[in-house]
């Protein structure tokens, strides 16, 4: 049995807004953008999964599951493929280092630092000046030195799943997840799908089977080889040299006598059981089950009474608070420090919490960036909200930015000068159609966003009413635009309206499950698809109708009568050609995903999402899946500008920098570039 798969930012794109440039008869003039060197933050706080070692709050974890300690002011996580360090006397209260591994990439060498590579580290113990590692996916117990990052294996070989008691690298292990130190010198080992307890003498490297029967699964008590467990994962070690194993697919607390090898069960849970510690004479245990809800840190007596001491046992979340009141998403690792706090390893949340011990059992975020919400105010004190890790569509003028707050159901606007976020439409978590007054209005799901800004009018995509809504932000109140076709013509509705970008008088709308792109005029409403073929998907170059498209999203305008489409699941940009309504394709390869930079249809794009297009022939692209932004220029060549390819978590400063899963993108009239990523709006300049 592994851990649960790494919960990755990897997005269904139907779920995923665009926007797009604005203006009246065309877009606004902007400076040719300058070389963009860096990227700042503009209002919000990013938050998610990622990598981006920092102050505590600020540190980015992927996947958060076993913790350790030096015992003194050191932490240990395993955190994906890397080892994380969490120094809590660093300077400022504490930072988060990567100790050894690198993100995103598997590996089993040996080695210093980021040379050294692992597969699922899911167990971690620290005894005698050394941090070991059950680098399960490799089958192998590695040791750090944690002072230098040194990565050593000593006992098992990669890739040669098996169970062998011998020496060293001459013994096999079948996906090692729980580890503990024992004081008599020995390491204890969960080989979970062998469902056998080893044990490894530091001194010599013996490994020998302590309990259970290699390939024997069961529920039985009983000494040493009599016992059977079913998947035992995390363990504990007291100061007597018993062990407390989580026998995890047996939903059950196990306890094993190291001097006898005797086994009995302790307890036995409905949900599944994920991370253990002790505290006193109490066994600690994380339940963390997807199926049943269950949520929860519990306390297990000497008796078997099992009772909850934080979380909720059928609603899982992220909340700060006391006992019951708090959130966890899939708690893993637990790690008692002794000294009142136990620091809880919340996977799906990815963060580490801490729990008070003593007293009142308080929970608060104690290290990892989760920043998703609701407030107004001005730069890192402003909250947004997004609907499957969304938030979609941002327009600027000369003065503001407009920010489709998707998850929140409201529609924002931000100062560029401050970072001032206030709401201007819409009412936060009440999604609804209603028309009226700003606040009065209700959005449902609003995705891509369009200034006209001599008019004073906005246009939204309101994607889960199936609509455009106008807000004239000079009489401050919100209507829908009852759309017809042109005499003659035939027009059916949207389905999913998503981009939406303005030029020459005319709005263009991408409906990515209709899989068209509408020209509606606001002034008469009169609507008609300009490319695409209704509800048909496809990649076709071609006029009008005759094209075809697969979920177009993002859409801009370069103000000389060039529509600019990403079309995301062909992972291709489009252009089109207003006059004559001819669809070519820009850059990428359709049906063709990846990185790469290049030249058309050499160059590889992975899911593009926004749009942001000015009049000097410059085109960005929001390359949600790669984690960056990419420019387009006019004959085609891609470049990528902004973020590091497959490397998540925003981490402001000098370019390239680093996002996670960019959604929109817009221009201001100063040559910056606006860019939502992790509930947060940024700007490159």
């Amino acid at each position: 049995m592994t851990p649960p798969p790494r919960w990755l930012l990897v997005l269904p794109c139907l779920w995923l807004g665009a926007c797009g440039q604005s203006g009246h008869t065309a877009p606004t003039p902007v400076a040719v953008p300058p070389k963009l060197t860096t990227l700042d933050l503009l209002a919000g706080r990013p938050g998610g999964p990622g990598w981006v070692d920092g102050a505590l709050v600020a540190a980015h974890f992927a996947k958060p599951w076993a913790i350790a300690s030096d015992g003194q002011h050191r932490l240990f996580v395993a955190d994906g493929n890397t080892i994380r360090a969490i120094d809590t006397a660093a300077a400022g209260g504490g930072a988060v280092t990567t100790l050894a591994g690198t993100y995103g990439r598997l590996g089993s060498a040996d080695g210093v630092g980021a040379a050294a590579g692992f597969n699922e580290p899911s167990g971690l113990a620290y005894t005698a000046g050394k941090l070991y590692v059950a680098d399960s996916e490799n089958d192998t117990i590695r040791a750090i030195d944690p002072q230098s990052g040194a990565v050593t294996t000593i006992a098992g070989a990669p890739g040669q799943e098996e169970t062998v008691d011998a020496t060293g690298l001459d013994a096999r292990f079948r996906v090692p997840q729980g580890i503990a130190a024992g004081a008599d010198g020995n390491l204890y080992i969960a080989d979970t799908e062998a469902d056998i307890i080893r044990k490894l003498d530091l001194q010599s490297g013996a490994v020998t089977t302590l309990a259970g029967t290699a390939g024997s699964s069961g529920t039985a008590d009983g000494v040493g080889a009599a016992a059977s467990f079913y998947g035992p994962t995390a363990m504990v070690i007291d100061g007597a040299g018993v062990l407390y194993v989580l026998d995890s697919l047996n939903h059950s607390v196990r306890r094993v006598d190291t001097a006898t090898s005797a086994v009995s069960t302790v307890a036995t849970f409905a949900a599944l059981p994920q991370g253990i510690a002790l505290d006193g004479g109490d066994v600690l245990v994380a339940l963390g089950d997807v199926v049943l809800g269950d949520n929860r840190v519990v306390r297990v007596a000497a008796d078997g009474t099992v009772t909850t001491l934080a979380g909720s046992a059928s609603q899982p979340g992220f909340v700060d608070g006391t006992g019951a009141a708090a959130r966890f998403d899939s708690p893993a690792g637990l790690w008692n420090d002794g000294a009142g706090t136990l620091y809880v390893a919340d996977d799906a949340n990815y963060v580490v919490r801490a729990v008070s011990l003593a007293g009142s059992p308080d929970v608060r975020t104690f290290a990892g960036a989760r920043s998703d919400g609701y407030a107004d105010g001005v730069g890192a004190a402003a909250r947004f909200s997004a609907s499957s890790q969304v938030l979609a569509g941002v327009a600027a003028d000369g003065e503001s930015a407009y920010l489709a707050d998707t998850g929140n159901d409201v529609i924002r606007q931000i100062t560029l000068a401050s970072g001032a976020v206030t709401t201007l439409a819409g009412a936060p978590g009440q999604a609804g159609r209603q028309d009226g007054a700003l606040t009065a209005a209700r959005f449902d799901h609003p995705q891509g966003v369009a200034l006209d800004a001599d008019a004073r009018q906005l246009y939204v995509a309101d994607t889960g009413n199936r609509a455009v809504r106008r807000i004239d932000l000079g009489a401050a109140k919100v209507s829908t635009l009852v759309l017809t076709p042109p005499p003659g013509q035939t027009f059916g509705g949207f389905d999913a309206p998503s981009g939406v970008v303005l030029d020459g008088g005319r709005l263009y709308v991408t409906d990515r499950t209709n899989q068209v792109v509408v020209a509606v005029d606001p002034r008469t409403s009169e609507a008609s698809v300009l490319a695409g073929q209704y509800g048909v998907a496809g990649t076709v170059d071609g006029v009008g109708t005759a094209a075809a498209f697969y979920a177009p999203l993002g859409i801009g305008a370069d103000g000389h009568g060039h529509l600019f489409v990403a079309d995301s699941i062909n992972y291709t940009i489009r252009r089109i050609d207003v006059a004559s309504g001819t669809v070519s394709t820009l850059a990428g390869h359709a049906g063709t995903s990846g990185s790469s930079d290049g030249v058309g249809a050499d160059a590889r794009l992975t899911q593009p999402l926004g749009i942001a297009a000015d009049t000097f022939g410059d085109v960005f692209v929001s390359d949600l899946l790669n984690d960056t932004v990419r420019h387009v220029d006019e004959a085609g060549a891609v470049t990528t500008v902004l973020g590091v390819t497959g490397v998540a978590g925003v981490r402001l400063g000098p370019l390239p920098a680093q996002l996670s899963a960019p959604t929109s993108l817009a221009l201001t009239p100063a040559g910056g570039l606006l860019v939502v990523s992790e509930n947060a709006l940024l700007i490159a300049h």
